[in-house]
This record gives structure tokens, C-alpha cells and sequence, in this order.
């Protein structure tokens, strides 16, 4: 008898691990894409091999506290942003120094923030393989979705790790649903901005 549960407590965890590569059995529907990621010198975009994704059901993730995501990552890269243009495009220091201090809240919130919604129980999460392909097993429904890069990464604490993307996909029943993601270094994008106003100003 002892065996016998032993046997069950080992099997039960093994059984309830996904990492959302299974075929589609029964009503489950399909979540699949590519992820990529491009240099400034590049002309096309290339596998994103290693990066990791992470999908929660919406009616999951608003029971919890973590129900925001999505404007908290949005509210990272605005500020993201808003300071990197700053830096970039202009000499008035107080004004760098108080985007600064905004970035630096807003980095410090949103990495505990993705952090407790990585770690939610409903959570599924695979990675993209050597072509930066992945698939999601995952029951029908709205789902959030975090991309985070396994080969881009910015300076700051959020992104340290990889840098983030986010999507709302909808997942249909016995079907699949493709999602794309495409990263680029945020240097990059400074230097086609400053670029294209160099130009408009000539």
C-alpha cells in the first residue's frame, strides 16, 4: 500500500507539468508562431532561439492580483522609451534626470509585477526552439501572452534577462492560432528615430 502512494505522489506532479508542446486532444486548441529578432545592420529578422513564453487565461489571470499586465508592460516601455529619446535628443538635464527617476519606478514595479505573473499556477509556458518556433497546448478562450527574448536584452532590470513583448490572442476550439513575435534592440530603433528626424530636418 505504502508503494502504491508513493508510486501516485511521483506520477500526479510528472502528469500536471506541461510545457505545452502535446498534440491537441479533445476541445484543446493550438497557440504557435515564430519569434525573431533584428539587428540595425540586418536586413531580415532571424531566430529568436531560447526565448521564453509565458500564456494565462484571462478569466485566470483577473482572479489574481496580476490582473493589470498588460498595462504594466506598456507602462514600462513608455517610460522606456520617453527616457531613451531624452538621452538621445536633448541637453536639458533636469528633465533627463526627472525621466530617469520615472523609468526607474516604473522598472522596479513592473519587474515584481512580471516576476508574480511568471510564477501563477495557471501559468503554461514553453520556449522557442533553434528556429524560434514554439507551440502552446491551450484550452479555448482569450489568453495573455509574454514573450520574453533569449538573445535580446536592454540595461535595465526588467529587461536585463531579455526584453519583453506582450499580446492578447484569442484560442479557438480543435484549432490553431499563429502569433508572431519580433524583437529588435532599442538602440536600433533610437538610431532609425534620430535618423528619420536628421532627415526631416535637412
Amino acid at each position: 500500500m505504502k508503494n502504491i502512494l508513493f508510486s501516485i505522489l511521483i506520477l500526479v506532479p510528472t502528469l500536471s507539468f506541461t510545457t505545452g508542446n502535446e498534440k491537441l486532444s479533445g476541445e484543446n486548441g493550438m497557440l504557435s508562431g515564430t519569434v525573431t529578432c533584428k539587428d540595425y545592420y540586418e536586413l531580415s529578422n532571424h531566430a529568436d532561439a531560447g526565448s521564453e513564453i509565458y500564456a494565462i487565461n484571462e478569466a485566470d489571470v483577473k482572479s489574481t492580483q496580476y490582473g493589470d499586465i498588460g498595462n504594466v508592460i506598456d507602462s514600462f516601455q513608455g517610460n522606456k522609451s520617453d527616457y531613451s529619446l531624452a538621452v538621445y535628443n536633448t541637453l536639458d538635464i533636469a528633465r533627463i534626470t526627472k525621466l530617469h527617476d520615472n523609468f526607474d519606478a516604473a522598472s522596479k514595479f513592473a519587474f515584481n509585477y512580471i516576476s508574480g505573473f511568471r510564477k501563477l499556477p495557471a501559468t503554461v509556458r514553453t520556449s522557442a526552439d533553434g528556429k524560434g518556433n514554439y507551440k502552446l497546448n491551450l484550452r479555448p478562450g482569450r489568453y495573455y501572452v509574454v514573450v520574453i527574448s533569449g538573445l535580446v536584452k536592454s540595461n535595465n532590470i526588467v529587461e536585463s534577462k531579455g526584453n519583453i513583448e506582450y499580446k492578447i490572442v484569442d484560442i479557438r476550439s480543435a484549432g490553431e492560432t499563429h502569433q508572431n513575435i519580433s524583437f529588435e534592440k532599442s538602440e536600433n530603433s533610437m538610431v532609425l528615430l534620430l535618423t528619420a528626424r536628421q532627415r526631416q530636418g535637412c
